[in-house]
């Protein structure tokens, strides 16, 4: 039996982590959970019966030896073998942990792709580096969802090819279970969506979300597609700076804030398209769901987006940063419904062929008995 401690800031059910919990085979995989905030922003996961859980409050970065202090002792008395510890902060911790009590091997969720190379100022980045570095070169096993990443650490950061794993997230078909219609209908009531073409996009409002060049392509769109409205569903500290922006191109007619939302499937089942303009995504969840959910997809190309996305045959791919090209592809797809329903049908068989749980396990399986050697 080998005994997982899966590690993070936040878990929400059916997301990467959840799943892992719930999947990972029960003869071999004892799966536990410790996390440091019980702040749930989607919904709280409801994990098997009998699975080990722990909540170490202190996510601040002040508080970061402390804390690995207190998990090193929680490795020690669960007798935890592999420590999977998710995103960057966390590694931190994580690999102080396993400093502190050496009979736990870490392994590395690595989920952001280049934001450290995009980081201004020259000092942070390089101590960014050396950190990540270090954690890198003491991890049993790297766990990266895209290609993308797995060539930005072997290729920019030295990392030997094998010590990596590239894993995409797996997805649970009951949580894309179509909303009713009188749901979806509700929705495009209180939006007053009517007989205009709608576009969804599902992000924080962040610097690194794009929104900016989004709101200049629903600017450019409109003189074509009038009727265009676009749903920004999110919330971050970019609201003002969006909402400027939204005054200052007078687009207040084709654009939605919806802040944060808890029916962010029911307003994706609701919009004609999804539309997602990320500068900076490890594995983007959205695009997926929205393969699933069969909505005609355009997706920046960004980490993981080329690993699902044929463009033009389950979805079409736009550079990062570029307004015009983001018009365009929105355009091709407001003037030909057919090609709508073609990529949707090819978006759907793409992942639900392979990007189900069921077949992702078994690679973080795979990668934890590697860790062990």
């Amino acid at each position: 039996m080998i005994r997982v401690l899966e590690f993070a800031d936040v878990i929400n059910r059916h997301d990467f982590i959840d799943t892992i919990v719930h999947y990972a085979d029960r003869e071999r995989f004892e799966v536990s959970v410790c996390v440091r905030s019980e702040e749930n922003n989607i919904a709280m996961p409801e994990y098997p019966a009998g699975t080990k859980y722990k909540y170490l409050p202190g996510n601040s970065r002040r508080d970061a030896v402390a804390t690995a202090w207190k998990l090193s002792r929680l490795l020690r008395v669960w007798k935890i073998d592999i420590l999977h510890a998710h995103h960057f902060e966390q590694a931190i911790v994580g690999w102080l942990a396993t400093r502190f009590y050496r009979g736990t091997k870490l392994v590395i969720g690595r989920h952001y792709s280049d934001s450290i190379y995009r980081n201004p100022s020259p000092i942070k980045r390089k101590a960014l580096l050396a950190i990540e570095q270090r954690i890198n070169r003491d991890a049993a096993r790297i766990i990266v969802p895209s290609q993308m990443i797995f060539e930005i650490l072997t290729e920019r950061q030295g990392i030997p090819a094998e010590k990596i794993d590239i894993v995409y997230y797996g997805f649970v078909p009951e949580k894309y279970l179509r909303p009713g219609q009188a749901e979806i209908e509700a929705v495009r009531e209180e939006f007053g969506l009517a007989g205009r073409f709608t576009i969804a996009n599902f992000s924080r409002y962040h610097e690194e979300k794009g929104h900016r060049y989004l709101l200049d392509a629903i600017a450019e769109l409109r003189k074509d597609v009038p009727d265009v409205v676009a749903l920004l569903v999110g919330e971050g500290p970019e609201r003002k700076e969006l909402e400027r922006q939204i005054a200052k191109l007078s687009i207040a007619e084709n654009v939605i804030l919806t802040g944060w939302r808890k029916d962010a499937l029911t307003i994706m089942a609701a919009a004609d398209a999804v539309v997602q303009s990320t500068l900076q995504e490890a594995f983007s969840q959205v695009m997926c769901e929205a393969m699933w959910m069969e909505k005609p997809l355009v997706m920046t190309d960004v980490s993981g987006a080329a690993d699902i996305i044929e463009n033009g045959k389950n979805g079409l791919l736009v550079p990062k940063g570029d307004s015009g090209k983001l018009a365009g592809a929105v355009k091709e797809l407001h003037a030909d419904p057919e090609k709508r329903k073609r990529i949707t049908e090819e978006a759907r068989r793409r992942v639900e062929g392979k990007f189900t749980i069921d077949k992702m396990i078994k690679r973080y399986e795979e990668s934890f008995e590697k860790a062990l050697g």
